[in-house]
């Protein structure tokens, strides 16, 4: 690899943020600070605990071992123009910051990529941003962690706390799963944690904020089979949002009753697409159902039948998917909203999955006494996870992970061994590299 193209792949990640987030380090920087007397500036404590993520570091402790690096240290001062800080240093500060106040970050480079239009040909029919929300668990402990933290107790008697989380992200089909907002799941004052009751009450608060926050945003929300429900369609209704949720068999009895007399009376309309991939043949049988009404909502359900068969092999394996959605189905959109609803799966593989397993460790306990130091690291883990997907889902970053057999895992691997082996020291090409108005191309 030549000089000026490592020098472009170590300062791919601070171009992304110059180029999707121009504000981004005013912003930081504006943050509140409760120091008299302090080492380093509030920018120089945040960008280091994203660094961390950034690059994958799976521990306070690995990342302050990679910082006593000289050669990185030089490095990210001079591609980031920050000196690097001890990880008990951020950590103090991510004691005392609020965790809405990383949140509003979060968000304000949201609204930067709804003004590129970064995901503008993503959108459902044209216009709708698709918002998967879902609830997951993250750190366990045998101890109660924070007031409040949700547990399950054993038969044998032996409690464990989880801390949970329920995420709203916007998704596309082309892989991105962006992180909107968040809301901590609480146990109740009273009685026992049920993750069904406590999930619904998480969503009316997460919902509540993301209407205040994204007053006019033009929404579809994609929710899974705990949500068919009154008061998640009165919701929707109230906030001018449509929506697609997974339909269980045993869930809203009426309404299944309605399509058992309709399929008898072959009262649905069909429609087939077919496409393939590389290696298979992909067809798609769909029956849709029109104007079921519910508590005063008119409901329209779609049923797939997705069959896969294998070019080579001609292997077949079938999957059943049905949908009920307030948008009105109709031959021209039934395959693109049968297809927003099977995204919602993103945020369990593209977003918590690989958080948990894919370098991020979002399981891990970045701060086993501190709650709000817990909430604060999952949010730098959010923006960290933003800027990553922006830079190395790039065409071109793409290409090279092709041509060169890479996992982006590796790639980052490779960008950190490069900070922490050479010596960047061409301040002038650094400098050219970050002021190129380059076109990131997705």
């Amino acid at each position: 690899m030549q000089k000026f193209e490592k020098y472009q792949l170590v300062c791919r990640l601070a171009v992304t943020i110059n180029r999707h987030f121009p504000d981004f380090y005013r912003q930081i920087s504006c943050l509140p600070d409760y120091r008299k007397r302090p080492e380093y500036e509030i920018r120089e404590l945040i960008v280091s605990g994203l660094l961390m993520f950034l690059f994958r570091q799976k521990s306070r402790n690995q990342a302050d071992n990679t910082a006593k690096n000289c050669d990185y240290q030089d490095n990210i001062k001079s591609i980031f123009g920050i000196k690097v800080a001890d990880m008990d240093t951020v950590d103090k500060y991510l004691r005392w910051i609020s965790p809405c106040k990383l949140e509003q970050i979060k968000q304000e480079m949201f609204r930067e990529l709804v003004k590129s239009k970064t995901f503008q040909k993503y959108k459902l029919d044209g216009k709708y941003f698709m918002l998967a929300i879902d609830g997951s668990g993250l750190q366990s402990y045998d101890y109660e962690p924070y007031q409040g933290c949700p547990y399950k107790k054993s038969k044998k008697g032996k409690k464990v706390w989880t801390t949970y989380v329920l995420e709203a992200r916007v998704v596309t089909s082309s892989g991105f799963s962006v992180s909107l907002a968040t809301e901590w799941i609480e146990n109740p004052t009273k009685g026992t944690f049920d993750k069904q009751d406590c999930e619904i009450k998480a969503f009316k608060r997460l919902t509540k904020r993301l209407k205040k926050e994204f007053p006019r945003l033009p929404l579809v929300l994609l929710l899974d089979g705990l949500y068919p429900k009154d008061p998640v369609f009165n919701i929707c209704k109230t906030n001018r949002w449509h929506y697609v949720i997974t339909l269980k068999d045993n869930s809203l009895k009426s309404v299944q009753e309605q399509i058992a007399d309709k399929l008898l009376f072959k009262d649905y309309r069909e429609q087939n697409h077919l496409t393939t991939d590389k290696t298979h043949w992909l067809k798609n049988d769909y029956k849709y159902f029109e104007g079921i009404e519910y508590k005063g909502h008119t409901l329209y359900v779609a049923e797939t039948l997705f069959e896969k068969q294998h070019k080579l092999t001609g292997e077949i394996n079938k999957t059943r998917f049905v949908h009920v959605t307030g948008i009105a189905l109709n031959e021209d959109n039934v395959h693109e909203v049968s297809q927003a609803g099977r995204l919602r799966w993103k945020i369990e593989n593209e977003g918590f999955n690989n958080q948990k397993n894919n370098g991020y460790n979002a399981e891990h306990k970045f701060s086993r006494t501190n709650f709000n130091a817990v909430k604060n690291y999952y949010q730098l883990m959010q923006i960290a996870d933003i800027i990553n997907q922006l830079t190395y889902k790039i065409i071109h970053i793409q290409g090279f992970i092709r041509n060169f057999g890479l996992t982006v895992n590796a790639l980052i691997k490779d960008i950190l061994s490069y900070l922490k082996a050479m010596e960047f020291d061409d301040f002038e090409l650094i400098e050219d590299i970050l002021a190129k108005n380059v076109q990131l191309r997705y």
